[in-house]
């Protein structure tokens, strides 16, 4: 046995064989090369439908409940979120904005904006403080609102903007309006804003032949003792203050606690302001408010209004 295995004879290559060694050896690198460039350029046809994939990636809610079964609350997603509701008022809540949707109500949401694609929906929007406003389109209608609660409708091309507290403003066709408290607004005719008053002096003559539960008697005058003329100032005193809420609103909310004092058809509307105002402005009186104005009017124009603001504030007080 030998310390150190030989070698095995090696013959030596031809000058064609190593030509042929060589054209494969180039072959498998250009193959290679090529294995490397597809790809890139499949990413890149790839790119355009995955863009168009990414801006399409919205969320939808589709809610089948009626308003009267308290609704799960939405995420601020950053994604837009589509809602679509049934056949009955929806309600739900995107952030510190609450939506009540009539039945049949489509819109995105996005933290800042909202899109009414069609049918119309309350919107009760907290104050902004230092952020954004928060901006609802409706077709070319656009709607900049700081914080307040206010109704967008659309059909088709029309809008409406109808406005329960606060100011909004609305921009249509370049013309730009201010709709305040208990005021309304059409594209029929974008340079007018109406006053919805009329409308709130109706249903408070029907609430004012309620009778009234025995805690809040001592609280009330003689229905008959209330003079047309006393009606007249309590509705004019109810305006003017609305309009102090945005400047004044110490003002407005010890305004709104006198004449809520009285009996009148306004007083009812006066004292759900006041709980309101107080909700929008974080006051601790506003639960007691709400309670006061359920106990007191039981069949007032704002007691569904009054029970949902409640429910809400005993969910954030927990």
């Amino acid at each position: 046995m030998t310390d150190k295995l030989d070698r095995p004879p090696v013959d030596p290559m031809s000058d064609v064989a190593w030509a042929r060694v060589e054209r494969g050896l180039w072959s498998r690198i250009d193959s290679a090369t090529s294995q490397t460039v597809v790809p890139k350029r499949s990413r890149l046809w790839l790119a355009v439908p995955l863009g168009a994939l990414a801006a399409a990636a919205i969320v939808v809610v589709v809610i089948t409940r009626g308003s009267a079964t308290p609704p799960a609350p939405v995420a601020s997603a950053e994604e837009p979120t589509r809602v679509v509701a049934g056949d009955a008022p929806s309600s739900m809540s995107f952030g510190d904005v609450h939506v009540e949707l009539d039945a049949h109500t489509a819109m995105v949401m996005q933290p800042d904006s909202a899109l009414v694609e069609t049918g119309a929906a309350w919107f009760s929007v907290a104050p902004r403080g230092d952020r954004a406003p928060f901006v609802v389109l409706a077709g070319d209608t656009r709607v900049r609102v700081i914080g307040t609660r206010f109704r967008v409708a659309r059909s088709g091309e029309h809008s409406e903007v109808t406005v329960d507290h606060g100011i909004v403003e609305v921009t249509f066709h370049g013309n730009v309006a201010r709709v305040a408290a208990h005021q309304a607004w059409s594209s029929d005719q974008p340079t007018r804003v109406a006053s919805t008053v009329a409308e709130a002096e109706t249903e408070s003559e029907s609430e004012s032949e309620i009778e009234m539960p025995a805690s809040a008697v001592k609280h009330a005058k003689p229905h008959h003792a209330a003079s047309a003329a006393t009606t007249d100032n309590d509705a004019a005193r109810y305006q003017q203050l609305a309009r102090l809420e945005a400047s004044q609103p110490d003002v407005a909310m010890k305004g709104y606690l006198e004449l809520s004092q009285g009996s009148g058809r306004w007083a009812a509307v006066a004292l759900y302001a006041a709980a309101r105002l107080a909700a929008d402005r974080n006051d601790g009186r506003a639960q007691l408010l709400l309670e006061i104005y359920l106990r007191r009017f039981p069949a007032g124009a704002n007691v569904a209004d009054a029970e949902r603001l409640l429910s809400r504030l005993k969910g954030e007080s927990r």
